[in-house]
């Protein structure tokens, strides 16, 4: 019934603070620079969403968005789509295997169906 407001002084409540103005300043310098659109948007959006996903999934899910939105936006700057995109890839199994969290790594793969119990060493969320 009652909403949990966020602290604007919490670690997270900053990082989303910082998030627009960081937008704001590099759309800013995009246009004073006069240095093309596409790609650089990608960096520009880049930074903020790497803070947030830290804030919001700690560093395995910062890094995750931000292979992508800088893999993306180097591809793009660099027009070389074919190979490039394979590295983005590696590059985000990488991180995907060093920097994942053993909360996540440890999960089960899969739930019950239908009040079948999972196999041994498995064990099911509790919610």
């Amino acid at each position: 019934m009652f909403c949990k407001m966020e602290s604007k002084h919490t670690m997270k409540g900053k990082l989303e603070g910082a998030s627009g103005a960081i937008i704001l300043i590099g759309i800013g310098l995009i246009f004073l620079l006069d240095i093309g659109f596409w790609p650089w948007i990608l960096f520009v959006v880049a930074a903020p969403a790497v803070l947030s996903g830290i804030a919001e999934g700690g560093l395995w899910a910062g890094l995750q968005g931000g292979v992508w939105l800088l893999g993306i936006g180097v591809l793009a700057l660099l027009d070389a789509w074919w190979p490039g995109i394979l590295i983005v890839i590696g590059l985000s199994m990488l991180v995907g295997a060093l920097a994942t969290p053993p909360a996540i790594a440890d999960k089960p793969k899969r739930k019950p169906k239908r009040g079948l119990p999972l196999p041994a060493g498995e064990e099911e969320d509790e919610f």
